[in-house]
């Protein structure tokens, strides 16, 4: 039974949630929010429709439910003594998305967003793997917005919460709906239990698939075999295109790989910049991890970031580091293939991608990085 005192404190903290002024600016704050979150999508490369923003502000009833709630680890005390400032899914966003290195490319974009200040990311999947073996599939990421975001005022005496941004792929939020329904409806019993698990091991392994399916297109599988890319001393380079068995080269692993082969430079800031340079080594044929490991071993990696580190006064980070080695492994071919992966609308990039890629590998022919 709840504590009375905890009852009175939760209607206290509804009435002033209710305030009629503090409603509106939640509504002006969560379209802000899903502007912003539309081009986070967007310069992470994820196409318009495949993606779904939503948002809701939470109901007074579930507010004050949450507002009587109970510290965890002291049944004693309130968990939130002062609810209007503390729960953080007042407002609470939804991005679906059609594919696992999609839902990775938005969690990455809003890492670097220096709009939004992540305050914690919750992956609910590995939260039930001590009690399930497959289950509710989604990431939770708590954010505090910047005032980069502009974002509208609050009314007088009331901060701005923290936001909760959910990330799923379309197969995890019909899962996630639909158990969602059934525990409502009390059919949520041992037998519809089981069969939410083997659903969900299920899309699991659709999720995998179709993102398996989407890198072999983005890397040309379906396309005649290209010959192989020629390396810097005259033969063949170990990562040349082919389906090199190993680890796929998902936004994930595309990170970790980046870390791992330039850990002097620091990582891109730039929303969605490590699915834009994924997209490029797909494109040029590295499909896997393995093929891309190989293919910085078949450059002086180091000779390369010499050559541009001087007399130069920007940052090289990660990002920069591979698709200078990339250039140095395509050449021509590869300034071709980068000029065409720009956006058809952008006509000034189209023009100064291929022309700034001809100057860098020529400065790598200068130092003698890159043959003739």
């Amino acid at each position: 039974m709840t504590d009375p005192s905890f009852l009175d404190h939760a209607r206290r903290a509804r009435r002033h949630y209710e305030l009629p002024s503090y409603q509106a600016f939640l509504r002006r704050l969560g379209g802000t929010m899903e502007a912003h979150l539309r081009e986070l999508i967007s310069a992470a490369g994820i196409p318009e429709n495949q993606s779904e923003v939503e948002w809701r502000i939470k109901t007074p009833e579930s507010f004050e439910q949450k507002a009587a709630a109970a510290d965890p680890d002291d049944p004693e005390r309130l968990h939130y003594r002062y609810p209007v400032d503390d729960v953080s899914d007042q407002l609470a966003l939804r991005v679906i998305a059609f594919l696992p290195a999609q839902v990775e490319a938005v969690e990455q974009a809003l890492a670097d967003d220096d709009a939004l200040l992540v305050r914690e990311v919750r992956n609910k999947g590995v939260d039930h793997t001590d009690s399930r073996a497959f289950g509710y599939q989604s990431v939770h990421v708590l954010v505090s917005p910047a005032p980069q975001l502009g974002a509208p005022d609050p009314p007088k005496d009331y901060r701005v919460p923290r936001v909760e941004i959910q990330l799923r792929t379309q197969l995890q939020h019909v899962w996630a709906e639909l158990e969602h329904a059934s525990r409502y409806k009390g059919a949520a019993g041992s037998r519809v239990s089981r069969k939410f698990d083997r659903a969900a091991a299920l899309i699991e392994m659709v999720d995998e698939l179709l993102q398996e399916i989407d890198d072999a297109a983005a890397a040309g599988e379906r396309r005649e075999p290209a010959p192989p890319v020629p390396a810097v001393d005259g033969g063949a380079a170990d990562g040349a295109p082919g389906r090199s068995a190993g680890s796929r080269l998902t936004a994930r692993a595309m990170r970790s790989f980046l870390a791992e082969a330039f850990p002097a430079a620091p990582p891109s800031r730039g929303a969605g910049s490590e699915e834009w340079i994924r997209r490029h080594a797909l494109e040029s044929g590295f499909d896997t991890v393995e093929a891309l490991r190989d293919a910085v071993r078949s450059v002086d990696a180091e000779a390369i970031d010499r050559t541009f580190r001087e007399g130069v006064t920007w940052e090289r980070n990660q990002v920069r580091c591979l698709d200078d080695v990339l250039l140095a492994v395509g050449g021509a071919e590869y300034i071709s293939l980068a000029e065409g992966l720009v956006d058809e609308d952008d006509a000034a990039q189209r023009q100064k991608r291929p022309r700034v890629l001809g100057w860098r590998l020529n400065r790598l022919r200068e130092a003698g990085v890159v043959r003739p």
